[in-house]
């Protein structure tokens, strides 16, 4: 894979704690050499293979290649469908499959990893109630297992995804219990201007007066600059005043580098 090196490497005033290895990549073909060349040994993965049902064998194998590369799995994506082909999740269509669970408990069991990022489908602006209630039942596998977080995600780009801002993504987290929010900077800066900048800076302004509130902060960050979702440092976006902004807040969580390579 060619790859240019403004992309490569964080500017040298904001770092990140781990690096996900999915995106930009073929679907169920993650690059787990990312980790190395930024000197991270923490990463996080979108859903690893071309089927939401890998075999148990198949698990295991990917979890001997993270210990043999050092590499420990934080994040992990459920099955969002054919994500390359701009899917966004099945649930608006679907339930997860049991068998889907199960290896994705799997994973996270071998690996530790406790933040799970759920995408639930472009089934319109607004979720339907079969949504509401799939989403409830991945969360309560999670729990029910005592796996860790899922996490909900504001996602641009895709006008009948139903969970675009930081309203849509808390008014979810706020009445499923298991579920918590996951701040992608690039995300959440919307499709340029200023307008996605200020709304930044105002959601992290309440933060600074709210974020002792349980619930108030993230529990996963993700950044990436724009145009281009590159490396931070490669765009505009004010990310080291947005991180330090969100430390300052409380976050004391990852930092995960999300950017195209």
């Amino acid at each position: 894979m060619t790859m240019t090196s403004h992309r490569e490497t964080p500017a040298p005033d904001l770092r990140c704690t781990a690096i996900n290895c999915s995106v930009g990549r073929p679907l169920g073909d993650p690059d787990l050499d990312r980790a190395r060349r930024l000197g991270l040994d923490r990463i996080e993965l979108w859903w690893p293979w071309t089927t939401p049902e890998p075999s148990d064998s198949q698990v295991d194998e990917l979890v001997e290649e993270l210990r043999r590369r050092g590499l420990t799995l934080i994040g992990l994506n459920f099955w969002g469908g054919d994500t390359s082909a701009g899917e966004r999740g099945v649930l608006h269509e679907a339930a997860l499959s049991q068998r889907h669970l199960d290896a994705h408990a799997r994973l996270a069991e071998k690996t530790g990893a406790d933040k799970f990022n759920l995408l639930v489908g472009r089934g319109g602006r607004a979720l339907t109630d079969a949504q509401r209630d799939r989403i409830d039942a991945v969360a309560a596998s999670v729990t029910g297992r005592g796996l860790g977080t899922v996490l909900i995600e504001p996602s641009k780009g895709a006008v009948d995804y139903p969970v675009q801002t930081l309203a849509d993504a808390t008014a979810l987290t706020g009445t499923v219990p298991g579920t918590a929010l996951l701040a992608d900077f690039w995300h959440l800066a919307g499709d340029g201007g200023t307008e996605g900048e200020e709304r930044t800076d105002a959601w992290l302004d309440g933060l600074a007066v709210s974020g002792s509130t349980p619930g108030t902060l993230p529990a996963h960050v993700q950044i990436a600059d724009d145009p281009g979702r590159g490396a931070p440092g490669t765009g505009v976006l004010p990310l080291r005043r947005w991180v330090t902004a969100l430390r300052t807040a409380g976050y004391s969580g990852d930092i995960v580098g999300e950017w195209v390579w």
